[in-house]
């Protein structure tokens, strides 16, 4: 098996392993379920956001494996049209944000009933 599809592969794992995460933040969000697997998540994404923007402006820092593979199509190119491939990052960071912005809203509305149910 060619070493591209081998990366490829990986990456649709980190993909879709990160998608999960953001699926679980809605989750968390709607159920008030405040636990270690809403940490393991936070912190994955806000690893990948570095990785992402941070460190790679903009870019999967896998790009640079996938070049020096020889392997010029970008991830997202692979199952969607160029224009619609070249928003999926900054789609994914939308919802990411949002989701976070929900479990803080969460958070602090638990906060304040648990706060004036012991006065």
């Amino acid at each position: 098996m060619s070493k591209i599809y081998i990366l490829r592969f990986f990456h649709g794992i980190f993909a879709l392993y990160f998608i999960c995460c953001i699926i679980y933040l809605y989750y968390a969000a709607i159920t008030a379920n405040f636990n270690f697997l809403l940490i393991l998540a936070l912190i994955s994404l806000s690893l990948e956001g570095i990785a992402v923007f941070i460190l790679n402006k903009g870019d999967c820092p896998l790009i640079y494996i996938q070049n020096k593979l020889g392997d010029n199509i970008p991830f997202f190119e692979l199952f969607l049209p160029k224009k619609a491939a070249k928003q999926a990052v900054p789609f994914f960071s939308i919802l990411t944000w949002l989701a976070v912005i929900l479990l803080s809203i969460r958070f602090i509305v638990m906060v304040y009933k648990l706060f004036y149910s012991l006065q």
